[in-house]
Order: C-alpha cells, then sequence, then structure tokens
C-alpha cells in the first residue's frame, strides 16, 4: 500500500495493543465511530491541536492520516462518558471504557486511578 509522500516521516499510530485489536480500530476510525483516542501522559511531550499522525493497522501497514482537533488532560477517574464514547470502543459505555483501559495500563505497569491522560480528539484527513 502506498503512501504519499508528504506522510513519509510521519509518527506512525497502532490503536490497541494486538493485531487484531488494531484492526478493529483502525475499521472504527475509517467508519467513523472512533474519533478519540488517549495516551498516559509521558516524557515524549504533549500532542497539540492540528497535529498529524498515521494510524497503521496489526501489521503495522499504513491506512490513513488523522489530524488532532482537541486535546485535554484530565485523570483516569475523570474521563466523562463523552469521550468514552468518542473512542468508540466496545459497547462505546464509560464503564466498557474503564474495565479496557484499566487492563490496558495495567499490562504496562502504567495505571492509577489518578493517573493523568492525555485526551485527544481526531479526524481522518485522508485515506491510503
Amino acid at each position: 500500500m502506498a503512501i504519499p509522500e508528504k506522510y513519509k516521516n510521519v509518527e506512525r499510530w497502532a490503536f490497541g495493543d494486538t493485531e487484531r485489536q488494531a484492526d478493529e480500530l483502525v475499521k472504527l476510525v475509517l467508519d467513523g465511530v472512533k474519533t478519540a483516542t488517549c495516551s498516559n501522559l509521558d516524557a515524549e511531550g504533549i500532542p497539540q491541536p492540528g497535529d498529524v499522525f498515521v494510524v497503521v493497522d496489526g501489521k503495522n501497514e499504513p491506512v490513513c492520516a488523522i489530524e488532532l482537533t482537541t486535546v485535554e488532560m484530565s485523570t483516569f477517574d475523570r474521563v466523562d462518558e463523552a469521550h468514552a464514547r468518542a473512542e468508540g470502543e466496545g459497547d462505546r459505555t464509560l464503564a466498557y471504557w474503564r474495565n479496557e483501559h484499566k487492563r490496558f495500563f495495567e499490562a504496562y505497569d502504567l495505571f492509577s486511578s489518578d493517573m493523568t491522560l492525555v485526551l485527544m480528539h481526531f479526524r481522518v484527513i485522508e485515506k491510503f
């Protein structure tokens, strides 16, 4: 799959932590269901609205480019139903979001209920 030249050096993101999950979540992005994500606050810095990323599938193949539209900080325990719904996963409830993200962050020894998260909303700007 050819990626446009303008995206050759753009940071790549895979959603989820397995090949299958990455494939499922990128499909939700392409279908317009998943319009948000989050990450733990780390030394990488905080992305800004307007930043562009290439989303890859489970085989690390580029699928689309996204542009961040909003970036906010929150603690895990203060993430709301609206953000959980925008992440588009599972049944799109806050309960599902909390269970799945707690599992994800615990797997990397990062979880605490007051951990700082970077909440990002995005839009697809180009499909490959």
